[in-house]
């Protein structure tokens, strides 16, 4: 009995001091890959940002939601929920920068949360944190956490709404066994898709995806699914997102934000995104597919599906502001806890899941599957990618500074590069690039570019900047751009005034200002 008592004390000693290694090591872990990359990358922010605060500035001098004082409105943000969080950070006198900046750590933070807790249903508590390492380790997650735009948080809502409608059907933690329907939570998926709803404008195709499959599943989940809860969040999305839906329209007249009609619809099948999606996520789909293949319900519908969904819609979208996979981040972090469930299918064969061997060979697979798949960079990387926008920054600031000491308050501004400048000069901006250009959407999108060069040199605005990309000593402009070179090379009406750059021989952006003679 001593003896028992002995090595049963030795093997209890064992095993607690391995949980403390464990839980030590997945702790240094979670502060390098959230605290210190996110520490890293915190000066970056991007330029498109400042289109958000200039419509939430206008907004909070009470002059609504529009891109020049006294002109029709343009939604030329697709965000509209950052809108209200930078107008209300306006109105208290806070910092809209460090606000949308701030809220956007919390839906990295939020996103990471709502991913272990889906990968919780089916896995334990060690494992479901997988996902959120592979989350954390991708170079884009982070990049765009920090940006000022709404990429995590849209992203955590998301994760969070398809978890709560697994709740609502009665789904628990992997290691509880209550089956319980909670039709409560069906209404808060049903909120928080309204909320995505108000933040992205693909959210609403989500939500018709989400009803399809809820109506489609009935059958395969009788045990657990009750129409109570189908109709609270098919009568939430109703009665929430139809009066946001409809005042949209009639303020803007428009179904989707003018970017949409700009970028999304080029009627080109690019497949340019759609091809920088696949490269990352092809391993990680392969091995989920596993798992949808040995599933015993069909939950793994609402995990792998959105990703086809969002392959279709961008298959025509221009990769402007869209590098790392910006716009499918939110989808990405759904097919995770698939792509673990995957890896638990490949190794069950050969190891008990209550055995330690079988975590430590899941951990070792998603180290592997991390190292050789996903884009990382190292804290030196984050700091040296921010330097670019940081000294971009500064270029715009001596923009900005030219304007308001040479140009009249009401001067007519035609820029492409559309988002510091506007904001911190309150003049009327034309935006050649069309984000903020409805005008621009009315022609075909191959002639969008020329019709507006031909239309800014019949209206003759006051002033005309052109940015330019010298490689290599050879200047890339932006479409509208580079027919206005060509024209004002040789137009009497229009002097050059002043050019501001900022690089060095080999890559160098540069700002050309001409002004009316």
């Amino acid at each position: 009995m001593l003896f028992f008592s002995n090595n049963l004390g030795f093997i209890l000693i064992k095993t607690s001091r391995s949980h403390v290694i464990a839980t030590g090591l997945i702790f240094l872990a979670l502060v390098y890959l959230f605290v210190l990359q996110v520490w890293a990358i915190w000066p970056f922010t991007i330029d498109d940002m400042y289109i958000t605060l200039r419509y939430a500035q206008n907004w909070a001098n009470g002059y609504g939601l529009v891109w020049n004082i006294g002109q029709p409105p343009v939604e030329g943000y697709s965000n509209f929920s950052f809108v209200v969080l930078a107008r209300i950070a306006l109105s208290l006198h806070i910092d809209p920068v460090v606000v949308l900046k701030a809220v956007g750590i919390i839906g990295l933070f939020s996103s990471c949360c709502a991913v272990y807790v889906l990968s919780r249903l089916w896995l334990s508590s060690c494992i479901a944190l997988i996902p959120s390492f592979w989350l954390l380790a991708y170079k884009g997650q982070i990049i765009w956490s920090v940006s000022g735009l709404e990429t995590t948080v849209y992203q955590a809502l998301i994760c969070f709404a398809v978890f709560f409608l697994f709740r609502g059907w009665g789904y628990s933690f992997s290691d509880k066994n209550q089956v319980d329907a909670r039709p409560l939570s069906t209404l808060v998926a049903g909120l928080l898709l309204i909320l995505a709803g108000m933040t992205r404008p693909e959210a609403p195709s989500l939500m018709i995806l989400f009803t399809i499959l809820l109506l489609f599943l009935r059958t395969s989940l009788s045990a657990h699914h009750n129409w109570k809860g189908v109709a609270l969040f098919c009568g939430t999305l109703f009665m929430g997102f139809l009066p946001y839906f409809f005042w949209h329209w009639n303020y803007y007249g428009r179904l989707f934000p003018n970017p949409v009609y700009c970028k999304g619809f080029t009627n080109i099948l690019t497949f340019d995104l759609d091809k920088n999606y696949l490269r990352v996520v092809w391993p990680f789909a392969l091995i989920a597919l596993t798992a949808a293949w040995q599933s015993k319900d069909r939950r793994h519908y609402f995990l792998w599906l959105p990703s086809v969904l969002y392959l279709i819609l961008l298959m025509s979208a221009d990769t402007i502001v869209a590098f790392d996979n910006r716009l499918f981040l939110p989808v990405l972090a759904l097919l995770l806890p698939l792509t673990v469930q995957g890896l638990a299918v490949l190794l069950k064969p050969y190891l008990s899941i209550q055995n330690d061997a079988f975590n430590i060979s899941m951990y070792l697979c998603a180290f592997l599957l991390a190292f050789f798949f996903i884009p990382t960079l190292n804290l030196k990387g984050y700091w040296l990618f921010a330097e670019n926008p940081l000294a971009g920054e500064q270029l715009r600031q001596k923009v900005v500074r030219w304007l308001e000491k040479n140009t009249p308050a009401n001067s007519r501004v035609v820029l492409g590069d559309s988002g510091l400048i506007p904001y911190q000069s309150q003049r009327q901006f034309i935006d050649s690039y069309c984000l903020n250009n409805a005008e621009m959407t009315k022609f075909p999108p191959a002639l969008m570019y020329k019709r507006m060069c031909e239309n800014v040199l019949t209206t003759k605005p006051e002033v005309i900047i052109l940015t330019a990309l010298l490689v290599d000593g050879k200047a890339i402009y932006a479409p509208t751009d580079a027919c206005l070179s060509k024209q004002l090379a040789s137009n009497s009406n229009y002097c050059f005034q002043a050019s501001f750059g900022v690089g060095n021989s080999h890559s160098f952006y540069r700002y050309e200002i001409f002004t009316a003679c």
